[in-house]
């Protein structure tokens, strides 16, 4: 509320006038511990694949009036893990986790993180909005858009899950696996991003 006084003819008049609502904003915490992003590899056309997970160490989100006004966070690439592969088959799994983490595939060594950074957030229908921004995936920043359905998203806490798919290739991730026919290991790869923002 804000009053304002003016003169008429030497009399004081007062106007109380209504001022907007001041904008909620707040800047959340990713909570890693409730974090998750799976992902799924294919191999042959798709006749076979591979799945596990990535973890989410750090990030956060700004929430103004309702709206997700800025998001970034930091994937641990040395986290990942293989989960279609049983457990008691130790030997098969540490195989593969280490060809992924090797130069062949992500280069863990020299880039063991990977980041997101929103640069646009657009509503699209419901709880669904489109999110553009920057993924920087073993050392190259490629721009990146998809869709995000948000179960909760107030200055308090932000829940919402994300599905991509990603050309490997763009970021550098070039092996193959056959030299001859080039064609051992497909270029998608499946991203499920599911993230929540610590209590506040």
């Amino acid at each position: 509320m804000k009053i304002v006084q003016w003169a008429v003819g030497g009399l004081l008049a007062v106007t109380v006038v209504a001022m907007a609502p001041r904008q909620a904003s707040s800047t959340l915490q990713v909570d890693s511990q409730k974090s998750i992003i799976r992902w799924k590899g294919t191999k042959f056309n798709g006749l076979g694949k591979h799945e596990g997970t990535l973890k989410i160490s750090t990030g956060e989100l700004m929430v103004e009036n309702g709206k997700l006004t800025d998001a970034r966070f930091t994937i641990d690439m040395n986290s990942l893990d293989i989960t279609d592969i049983p457990e008691n088959e130790k030997a098969a799994r540490q195989k593969l986790r280490t060809h992924l983490l090797h130069e062949d595939f992500f280069h863990v060594a020299k880039h063991p993180t990977a980041t997101f950074v929103m640069t646009k957030c657009e509503f699209k229908e419901d709880n669904l909005y489109t999110l553009t921004g920057n993924l920087t995936l073993r050392g190259q920043t490629k721009p990146v858009s998809f869709d995000a359905a948000f179960a909760t998203l107030t200055a308090q806490r932000v829940a919402a899950e994300a599905r991509l798919t990603i050309d490997r290739q763009r970021w550098g991730v070039a092996y193959r696996g056959s030299k001859l026919t080039n064609d051992l290991v497909d270029d998608d790869i499946a991203l499920i991003i599911r993230l929540q923002t610590k209590a506040k």
